[in-house]
């Protein structure tokens, strides 16, 4: 198809480049050969271009964030050979790859491939990697078979074939009604519900973070399941249909479903099915209130949680900073295939979780994983702490997020009477605006920024929010302070002990504590720390 003149650069590589790109001929060509324009498009097949030149990431999708083992020693494998003998767990329940020579990206693609998982679709303008939450499949809460729907999603052509919209494109399927899933901040949402025995979906769209956050609005109540896929993609069209295709700071879905709002949205939804001669549209309800109410999470620190099926359990990993080296992952992996069921979930918090472990073999696992270093205790608080790569590896990127982290995990996480004390707490670290960390629905939320130096330069810093949830109607984290890297521990610890100086009780949540106090009076317990 002949590029059109008038559309921006962006929508012509679209146009006229393949994104299918073979990358046994890329390997071969130098990389001086290789255009801006076809570099930007690789993302297309999970590629991208490092900020260090002639090395790559690779990311690979996994709906779910569901892999077996046989599936994830190939990956330690590839990673061990490729990737500096390392992995990262990203925050949409997958693994990406590191320092990838452009000769290699092919050994990786085909040798995922052969074991049944693709990078296609791994970024880019797409609909990307289907996600749930971790309990999908084995949760004791669970309604219906949320990991049926995401395999639906992510086996459909319809779906995975659009490869030409006017961004990224984010769906989530929860499991049960419950904040796991992340359901406000995609931009579609599916939570199970249950009427008599019958279980349908209600429907949530125009979710998204970036520079300028939005919380999803609830469309539908009720989808019987047997039309959510009709559903599914009849949204994906409408993104085609009506996303901006001029600005692509404007162009996400979740700017769509806000210009239109939620009835006029599920109308032209309903219209879209009508014009494809779906059947059973009188079925769909929609949305009583356009404000949604998710359920608030069901875990809460737990290392071992009861599946479902009885007799089963759920063994949790923390895995420090996303970040897990080969000889790591072939103990988990070893351990999960003598011990569990040989399945391995990977959280949207870069953690991971085996599953169908045995009840009898859940204290050994557990003494194992101990014994191998690991940490089975602190999920959901302030040991478990979310961070993007920063600038150590992204050309976006203004503050070192690692680093940030680190600071904060060996000045506060190891006091374990300390964190105990404070309770569930959700830091998340991001190196710029586009807030691929979520620092915006964080209890507390690090964005990089930088300051002008009076002396010339500038200076890394954060900008900090607090109260940020994605449980109720949502909210996005408010702005509280911000603090220069080097102030960032004691900046942190004065919040954290603000808190608890003057908390209602020791059951008081921080993100309640936030709600009930306000943000400016927040700022004044700060100051006068």
């Amino acid at each position: 198809m002949k590029a059109q003149p008038d559309l921006t650069q962006v929508e012509k590589d679209k146009l006229e480049i393949n994104p299918d790109f073979d990358f046994r001929e890329i390997a071969k060509r130098p990389f001086e050969d290789i255009s801006p324009n076809e570099l930007a498009m690789f993302k297309w097949s999970g590629v991208y271009h490092q900020l260090q030149p002639s090395f790559f990431m690779i990311r690979v999708v996994t709906p779910g964030g569901r892999m077996t083992t046989k599936q994830f020693n190939r990956a330690v494998d590839l990673g061990e050979k490729y990737a500096q003998d390392e992995m990262c767990i990203t925050t949409r329940q997958t693994l990406q790859y590191h320092w990838i020579r452009k000769e290699d990206i092919y050994k990786i693609i085909e040798g995922m491939a052969e074991v049944g998982i693709t990078s296609k679709n791994g970024c880019g303008d797409v609909p990307r990697n289907i996600i749930g939450d971790s309990l999908a499949g084995a949760g004791p809460n669970q309604i219906g078979d949320s990991l049926k729907l995401i395999r639906w999603m992510a086996d459909d052509d319809e779906i995975q074939n659009q490869r030409n919209l006017p961004r990224k494109h984010k769906i989530s399927v929860a499991s049960s009604n419950d904040a796991l899933a992340q359901t406000l901040m995609n931009c579609q949402g599916w939570v199970p519900v249950e009427r008599d025995g019958v279980v349908g979906w209600k429907y949530h769209a125009g979710g998204g973070l970036g520079a300028r956050p939005y919380l999803a609005k609830a469309i539908f109540d009720w989808v019987p399941e047997d039309l959510v896929m009709a559903v599914t993609r009849a949204a994906i069209e409408a993104f085609r249909r009506h996303g901006d295709r001029r600005h692509r700071a404007h162009s996400r879905l979740k700017v769509v479903v806000d210009q239109m709002g939620a009835k006029k949205f599920g109308d032209v939804l309903i219209d879209i099915m009508k014009e494809k001669n779906v059947q059973g549209l009188d079925s769909i309800e929609f949305a009583a209130s356009a404000v949604p109410n998710i359920g608030r999470m069901s875990i809460n620190g737990e290392a071992v949680i009861p599946q479902k099926t009885e007799g089963k359990s759920i063994v949790r990993i923390l895995i420090p900073r996303s970040e897990i080296k080969t000889p790591e992952s072939r103990i988990i992996s070893k351990l999960a295939d003598e011990l569990g069921g040989g399945i391995i979930m990977f959280t949207n918090r870069q953690n991971i979780e085996l599953h169908d472990v045995p009840n009898e073999n859940a204290d050994k696992l557990v003494a194992a994983l101990h014994e191998a270093g690991f940490k089975t205790e602190g999920h959901e608080h302030l040991p478990d702490i979310v961070a993007c790569v920063g600038t150590t590896m992204c050309k976006m990127a203004v503050s070192d997020s690692p680093d940030a982290y680190h600071r904060l995990y060996n000045a506060l996480a190891t006091d374990e009477t300390y964190w105990k004390a404070i309770g569930t707490l959700r830091i998340n670290i991001t190196g710029c605006p586009n807030n691929c960390a979520h620092a915006w629905v964080a209890d507390i939320g690090l964005r990089g920024t930088r300051t002008r130096n009076p002396e010339g330069g500038s200076v890394e810093g954060y900008s900090v929010f607090v109260g940020g949830k994605l449980s109720e109607d949502g909210k996005i984290a408010e702005y509280l302070c911000d603090a220069a890297t080097e102030e960032i521990v004691p900046a942190v610890k004065k919040i954290l002990d603000a808190y608890l100086a003057n908390r209602q009780s020791d059951g008081e949540l921080f993100v309640d504590f936030c709600a009930r106090i306000g943000i400016s009076n927040f700022q004044e317990l700060v100051a006068s720390e």
